[in-house]
């Protein structure tokens, strides 16, 4: 896809953060699956240069339009009419940018989780509600009595009186000067202040992945920073941007409880800041107390900085922890915004035609193809004892291998079969054969994230149908099934010929165009805890419709040590707010 990313602009302003903010978030440095171009958007003239942008008619668009009302940058304002304007896209919201922190605190104890730190017992941490980077954080921000806290309040008081103006200047108040005056430098109620509870201990953070209707915790990250006689133990605005300030991934065999609250947490803030309908995702910051307690402390927009490791600011989460690291965090942003807005494929018409082929699909495998061949000697060659999930089953081909090719057949294997497909044609074929536990009508992209809701999966196969995913849905799909799927994965990875699909486009059928994920399958690598066992090519199939050959390359994959998982968490939310 060509990807405009929308970057906003320092030119003409006086923000605090350009002299630090050296770099912008930079997805084509992290991946060539796509190609991406950066557009700088001004504060004041965001609606001319977002319409120029979109004139230029980019497949998709990521927004990392970050200013609130008070930042002298192009943020909330250029975001809601960029958004007005209905083009695919992922990333900030401006009502994701619209909400203090204040906002946030309001809502977790609404919902009561999660946890936030009090507004009432000494010592107290005075910072500003709106903004980021640890702007107006310094060694004054800790109060330990009233005295101190008045003179945090006047401090602070004084120095947000820049973005009052800016911010009534954009609310379009009439004076923004008497706005700026209006504010008690004395109160600790203010809107734009926060003061709550210091939560003295060590931060973490942890970064969350929007997946559908689901959300995917990476491993956290714990903040390192230089040794300094004296100093407060938060990061300041000048701690934040040191040199020496790192983001370490921690382990869940050293602390594992720790490491278990920091996501759950994590994905109740997720939850909390509503951040799924951004497609992307959020970074949680979190502070833990010796004893233990675990406390979010702000959360933002970005799970991924897309920026240089020599900012301070790597991906380590991504990298280490996301099967497919950036490739795949891209993908999966644009693979959210169409499973929710209608994909670029009418999967009604797809299905339909595997419903009139559902009575004579089997004998067309048996007379044109070579997938039973294939599955017979996977279920041969490789053990599926435990639940096993096929993803498009179509008449249940492999349920009734398995049961021929597993000893004691498929009444004494151990487990569930589960089978998913797009057909009700199919379905029905495959629940009247009988060698399935359990058969669903649901799209595989995203069958997996319901199911598991449910119950435990040991091993995922997939053959002679992902060449209809998107390469974007093909990433989703094999992230959900690197972090669900307990033992092994088996693949059929069609390889389809370009005159495949000129020759469907010909036919008028062009709404069947399949693609040959190879090289996206090579690209996506083997993940950490994985070992490829085996990779198979063969003659695959002729098609009905074009009379064309498809070769079949299968992949298994299968977890180094049982006990290997991804220290990642996911967790699929019942309603939506």
């Amino acid at each position: 896809m060509r990807i405009c990313v929308l970057q906003s602009s320092y030119e003409g302003s006086e923000s605090s953060l350009q002299e630090v903010d050296t770099s912008v978030p930079n997805p084509g440095a992290f991946t060539f699956q796509h190609s991406f171009e950066n557009r700088f958007i001004h504060k004041d003239t965001a609606k001319e240069e977002i319409d120029a942008v979109v004139a230029e008619q980019f497949d998709f668009y990521i927004n990392f339009l970050w200013g609130t009302l008070d930042d002298d940058v192009a943020g909330i304002e250029a975001s809601r009419y960029f958004e007005s304007l209905g083009v695919p896209s992922a990333g900030v919201r401006s009502w994701e940018r619209s909400w203090s922190k204040n906002d946030f605190y309001k809502n977790a104890c609404r919902r009561g989780a999660p946890p936030v730190p009090g507004k009432e017992k000494f010592p107290l941490f005075v910072k500003p509600a709106n903004g980021c980077a640890s702007q107006m954080i310094d060694e004054q921000s800790l109060c330990h009595n009233q005295i101190e806290l008045q003179t945090a309040l006047r401090r602070i008081n004084e120095r947000l009186r820049d973005s009052r103006w800016r911010r009534a200047k954009a609310l379009g108040k009439k004076d923004p000067e008497a706005y700026a005056d209006s504010y008690d430098p004395d109160s600790r109620l203010s809107d734009d202040i926060v003061v709550q509870e210091y939560i003295n201990g060590r931060d973490y953070l942890v970064s969350v992945i929007a997946m559908g209707d689901s959300a995917l915790a990476l491993q956290p990250c714990v903040v390192n920073t230089r040794d300094a006689p004296n100093r407060a133990n938060f990061l300041t605005f000048d701690m934040k941007f040191d040199d020496q300030t790192r983001f370490e991934i921690i382990c869940r065999e050293d602390n594992p409880t720790l490491y278990d609250r920091l996501h759950e947490v994590a994905l109740e803030a997720f939850e909390t800041g509503r951040f799924r309908h951004s497609y992307m995702g959020c970074d949680v910051d979190i502070r833990v107390r010796p004893n233990g307690e675990v406390f979010a402390i702000e959360v933002n927009p970005q799970p991924a900085c897309f920026l240089p490791d020599e900012t301070g600011f790597a991906d380590a989460p991504i990298t280490e922890s996301l099967p497919g690291g950036h490739t795949a965090v891209v993908n999966i942003f644009i693979a959210n915004y169409f499973l929710q807005n209608g994909t670029l494929r009418e999967w009604s018409k797809v299905a339909g035609i595997y419903d009139k082929m559902a009575p004579d699909y089997d004998e067309i495998v048996r007379t044109r193809s070579q997938i039973d061949d294939i599955m017979r000697k996977v279920t041969r060659e490789f053990d599926f004892e435990g639940t096993v999930v096929d993803l498009a089953c179509g008449t249940g081909g492999f349920g009734r291998l398995l049961a021929e090719c597993q000893p004691g057949g498929h009444r004494h294997r151990e487990g569930q079969l589960v089978g998913f497909d797009l057909s009700p044609g199919m379905v029905e074929c495959c629940r009247t054969m009988g060698f399935y536990n359990e058969v669903y009508v649901s799209r595989m992209q995203t069958c997996l994230l319901e199911y598991t809701t449910l119950t435990k999966v040991d091993h995922i196969v997939c053959f002679s149908a992902i060449h209809f995913l998107s390469p974007e849905e093909f990433a989703f799909l094999l992230v959900s099934c690197f972090v669900i799927a307990r033992k092994s994965i088996t693949i059929g990875v069609d390889e389809i010929p370009d005159v495949y699909n000129e020759n469907l486009h010909q036919r008028g059928d062009s709404f069947m165009h399949s693609y040959n994920h190879l090289q996206n399958l090579e690209a996506f690598g083997k993940p950490r805890g994985w070992s490829l066992v085996s990779r198979q090519r063969q003659y695959g199939w002729n098609s009905p419709a074009t009379k064309d050959n498809v070769y079949t390359s299968t992949f298994r994959f299968e977890r180094v040590d049982p006990k290997s998982i991804y220290d990642v968490r996911l967790t699929r939310f019942a309603t939506k707010n």
